[in-house]
């Protein structure tokens, strides 16, 4: 067997050695050199690892697969999986944040109360910088918090932070990718990031009864079908989740902000409602 180094990689295939590292995170080390202390690979297992990534900087790995949404669910639930990593699964599906950003959050960052993340340097303008959370995904950050009060929000249980090899060589047990998150919640809501609604104070307490039960649909049905008066009672998808903002009906201010769980048929109404909405202003 034909071992090399990362150094080695890099001046073989002429990349940064940032980039031979990422390339080489899917690929379990050998031994360690004794004379410089690298860890060694398997040549040929290294140069399969590059040919999946054939272009400077390209990563073909990004969108080739995803989660399926059947498969996030069991994962998400899944209590033999270290909560920090299903928290980080769950917050990449949930709210499309980038692994980079995701993984420089701190436990300050968290709001539970508030049921959001506060992203203060996002990786672009377009991208977030509240990110709103569900139930789950609040419930999966505490338990990755603890006691602790700051430091980085994923760590390892030793108490140091996660590093992007660490989650991207975990979730591959699992996943495709760590990134096969992000990309299975896109294709689940068909968009980047969960259509959002607003809907006055009225009936919330009876809807979030309802919600307490795990089962129904937490739209407000009065005011997305307006032909339907009564409360929706259908099962609510875990994965058809909306960005929803209860405001006080005397003044408008927000009074409530999280990802709520639609049923199908409110989740669609939501998303026609949008692309009428950007239909007529256009028109305008």
């Amino acid at each position: 067997m034909d071992l090399t180094t990362a150094r080695e990689c890099a001046e073989r295939w002429g990349l940064n050695p940032a980039t031979v590292r990422r390339v080489l995170a899917q690929v379990d080390p050998i031994d360690r050199d004794p004379a410089t202390g690298a860890m060694r690979y398997d040549r040929a297992a290294a140069d399969a690892a590059r040919a999946e990534r054939p272009g400077r900087g390209h990563r073909a790995d990004l969108a080739a697969a995803v989660v399926e949404p059947e498969e996030f669910v069991r994962l998400a639930n899944d209590d033999a999986i270290p909560a920090e990593h299903r928290a980080l699964w769950v917050l990449l599906w949930e709210g499309g944040l980038r692994i980079g950003d995701a993984l420089a959050l701190d436990v300050r960052d968290v709001d539970l109360d508030e049921y959001k993340v506060n992203v203060d340097y996002p990786k672009t303008d377009r991208d977030e910088r509240v990110i709103p959370l569900s139930d789950q995904s609040a419930d999966l950050a505490r338990a990755a918090i603890g006691d602790r009060t700051d430091g980085p929000l994923f760590v390892n249980q030793r108490g140091m932070a996660l590093s992007r090899e660490a989650v991207a060589k975990f979730a591959r047990r699992a996943a495709p990718s760590i990134h096969a998150f992000r990309s299975g919640g896109h294709k689940v809501r068909k968009g980047r990031k969960p259509p959002r609604i607003k809907f006055p104070a009225f009936a919330l307490e009876a809807k979030d009864e309802d919600a307490a039960e795990g089962a129904s649909c937490q739209c407000m049905c009065t005011h997305v079908h307006l032909y339907i008066p009564d409360v929706c009672q259908d099962e609510a998808d875990p994965v058809l989740l909306v960005d929803v903002t209860i405001e006080s009906p005397m003044s408008g201010d927000p009074e409530d902000r999280r990802l709520r769980a639609f049923c199908r048929g409110c989740y669609d109404a939501v998303l026609s409602a949008k692309e009428v909405r950007k239909a007529l202003k256009k028109m305008s």
